[in-house]
């Protein structure tokens, strides 16, 4: 195997001019967790309908209050000065924005006393109309061009089964069957689709719910599981939207793309539907499994643009194949006439299968992201479309650009690096230069960033890997540094803690400020998810493949760190967040690194916890050990399930959980979420293993607000500080931190005593 890197940062990239002051003042002291958890960032921009003016919200965390302040900002796209716009509105959790039409108004939800309303703000005036007064929690809705027809989506909390109404009072008197395994759907949140119009009298009609038909087994329900990417006509009369079936026609469970993903009797297929609000009438939308971006209608409503995988039994299908595309993160983008049902593949291989087109101009020609770098003008002609022109943004690989919409003639979003925050820009193709808009983020020119390395490896299976290596500033060629690998990703994002997604744990430029090198996976534009799928070493039951093959990703990163003398490799350190915490309680296991710390934080497991009290879990499991944990398939959850291995774990495992507004303060009503770690946790405990569980209460997957992720950070500093480098925080927060921690070290001391068994070898295949 092989590891070799290049300089990759700190660095301003050339190609940018950048119009706000703060960037060239001098550095003067290393990053903090607090620094990290209070870096600005816009998340979205959205261009009006007439392409003159644009919205873009950033999300500000005040760590002293321990909210995030949003902050909406609209602009004149003409506007060439230092100026960020006009702040129109500030508030707690602004999501989900849409213009209207006549260019002045914005539909925004906020949050209000039973979850989010929808309001409209005007952005001429900058008044806040009165909200839609709806009795339900808005998850997700659209609303047409002139804002005059709603369809929103509310969750039904407790209601999972459209033929019962629930337990009668003598059944409650008297208890209950509990039915098992009844509908593979009971486990996902239902939600019902409401249809609202404004009247002429200036009011709103009262809400009413919408029956939808599923198109393969006819059976009518108001009550959907997983639906999502509700997508009106601009005319407002035809809905768009996505949900789980469990039933499809024979020759979908038939395509070679579906046999592909491991199947169960529980199997839930996702769908796209089309709804007609003129007749109440259901069809099938698309002839493609899990349908991945918020379908785009054109302007006359005759026709839509999706990203997706292939149309079943397609000629792009088989091409999909051939060219190592048939996952489900592999999209193209295409266009289906809605009456017709004709079917025309605009651009193959798009860059984020989520990612709609940029923008449709009235000519029908479509803008869209061609790549990381470069957007495509496409104009249809005779019977196919054709790239007419393209747009390439930046010059240097290093750059990420997010959020990007356009006009036709320029192109805004949001300019990046690894090592450069985000912040507004715009690009004019006649003038060939991007320009940056605003500096959201001034206060981190004072600052000194570690700089971060390119870096490539291959595994011991020969797949191809790379990564960013994040140094420490002052690092000295030949000395041997402790390593933290994060497993989650980045894709050269700026990363000061986990960046934009609020993962918990993650901490690379303060760990590597503080000495320790972190090493990130990162993918380039020719990786291919299903090429490293087709790689994932066979004789494994179900899907361990992926979790061995996850490990050969770390075992060699190591293994070729520790080979050219740049890791000390008795203090690497591994950290994982939600399915990447499967991997690395697995690698604890199963490598034959014998890890010095380690974090899982909010993840799946694939344990007995998980299959007995999670409701989908156990189909997930089932899929994943090739059976259930009883009769044949036992041997495989013995050999690689967590649940019968916590004895083979002797590295200190640090857990952190999310309580997803549910507190841990009843002994009789444990939070789920607990409740099936508390497996492992107590498992290691009463092993004499090293293990601490901290739990966030009111944070979900990906925590929000700021102090939970300055905890989580600074927790995880301390953590891996403490055992790679001995080091202790002379102040920290929990003045019996340490006091615990060494008594862990006690507790991993006599553990490191005892025999240790063969590693590696217990995962060999069946």
């Amino acid at each position: 195997m092989r590891f070799v890197y290049r300089f990759a940062a700190n660095f301003v990239v050339p190609v940018l001019i950048i119009l706000c002051g703060g960037n060239g003042l001098a550095q003067e002291r290393g990053i903090t967790p607090r620094d990290c958890v209070a870096v600005k960032y816009i998340e979205g921009v959205w261009m009006s309908w007439s392409g003159k003016r644009v919205a873009y919200l950033v999300k500000a965390p005040n760590i002293a209050q321990n909210r995030n302040e949003y902050q909406l900002y609209v602009r004149e796209v003409d506007d060439r000065s230092l100026s960020p716009g006009a702040l129109l509105f500030t508030g707690a959790e602004i999501s989900d924005l849409k213009w209207l039409r006549d260019d002045s108004r914005i539909a925004m939800l906020l949050p209000g006393d039973s979850g989010k309303k929808l309001v409209f703000l005007n952005t001429i005036t900058g008044v806040l109309e009165p909200s839609i007064d709806t009795p339900n929690n808005i998850e997700e809705y659209s609303i047409d061009s002139t804002g005059n027809t709603l369809v929103y989506r509310a969750a039904e909390m407790g209601k999972q089964r459209s033929d019962v109404s629930g337990p009668t009072p003598e059944e409650i008197a008297s208890g209950y069957r509990i039915k098992f395994g009844e509908k593979a759907t009971d486990g996902f949140p239902m939600s019902t689709l409401y249809i609202r119009r404004h009247e002429t009298s200036g009011t709103w009609s009262a809400a009413q719910a919408l029956t939808i038909e599923n198109p393969f087994t006819h059976v009518r329900t108001s009550l959907l599981p997983f639906a999502h990417g509700i997508s009106l006509s601009p005319n407002g009369r035809r809905l768009l939207l996505s949900y789980l079936s469990t039933k499809v026609p024979d020759e979908w469970m038939n395509d070679p793309v579906v046999k592909r993903q491991p199947a169960t009797t529980d199997s839930l297929f996702e769908i796209m539907v089309l709804y007609d609000l003129d007749n109440s009438s259901t069809k099938l939308a698309f002839q493609s499994v899990a349908p991945a971006s918020t379908p785009l209608w054109s302007n006359d409503s005759t026709s839509f643009f999706v990203n997706a995988s292939s149309p079943i039994g397609s000629r792009w299908e088989a091409e999909d194949i051939q060219d190592h595309r048939a996952s489900p993160a592999d999209g193209n983008l295409f266009l289906q006439n809605v009456d017709s049902g004709e079917v025309e593949e605009v651009l193959r291989n798009v860059p984020d299968h989520r990612e709609p087109p940029l923008f449709l101009q009235e000519d029908g020609d479509v803008i869209v992201r061609a790549s990381s770098t470069s957007i495509v003008h496409l104009h249809h002609l005779k019977d196919s479309w054709h790239e007419s022109e393209r747009t390439k943004i930046a010059q240097k690989d290093e750059d990420r650009f997010l959020y990007l919409v356009s006009n036709g003639r320029e192109i805004l979003g949001t300019h990046e690096t690894v090592s450069t925050p985000r912040d507004l820009f715009v690009y004019d193709p006649r003038q060939g230069q991007a320009r940056l808009l605003t500096d959201l983020n001034p206060q981190l020119a004072k600052i000194k960033l570690a700089p971060v390395e390119v870096v490539h490896w291959t595994t011991a299976d020969n797949l191809n890997v790379n990564g960013l290596l994040f140094m420490p500033p002052n690092y000295s060629p030949g000395t041997r540094y402790p390593l933290v690998i994060e497993t989650k990703g980045d894709d050269g994002e700026f990363t000061c803690d986990s960046g934009f997604n609020d993962d918990p744990s993650f901490a690379p430029q303060p760990l590597a400020t503080a000495g320790i090198m972190y090493l990130v996976r990162t993918r380039d534009e020719t990786w291919k998810y299903q090429e490293e799928i087709d790689k994932r070493p066979k004789g494994y039951p179900g899907g361990i493949g992926e979790a061995v093959q996850q490990m050969d990703i770390w075992d060699s990163a190591v293994d070729a760190l520790d080979k050219i003398g740049m890791i000390d490799p008795s203090k690497v350190g591994i950290i994982g967040f939600s399915r990447t915490g499967w991997y690395v309680e697995f690698d604890l296991i199963h490598s034959h690194i014998r890890y010095a710390a380690a974090t899982v934080a909010d993840n799946v497991q694939y344990s007995l916890s998980d299959y007995w009290l999670i409701p989908w879990a156990s189909a997930e499991g089932e899929q994943m050990y090739g059976g259930p944990p009883y009769g044949d398939t036992l041997a495989n959850w013995q050999k690689y399930s967590i649940s019968f291995n916590l004895d083979k774990i002797h590295t200190p495992m640090l857990m952190e959980e999310m309580g997803y507004g549910t507190r841990d303060d009843n002994q009789l009503l444990i939070p789920l979420n607990l409740a099936v770690r508390y497996e492992v946790s107590r498992g290691l405990a009463r092993l004499g293993k090293p293990v601490e569980m901290y739990f966030y209460p009111d944070e979900v997957h990906q925590p929000e607000h700021p102090k939970a992720r300055l905890a989580s950070v600074q927790r995880n500093v301390d953590w891996y500080r403490f055992w790679l480098q001995g080091y202790e925080r002379p102040t920290p927060e929990d003045p019996d931190q340490y006091k615990r921690w060494e008594h862990l070290r006690e507790l991993r001391d006599a553990d490191a005593k005892t025999k240790e068994p063969t590693r590696g070898d217990a995962v060999a295949p069946n």
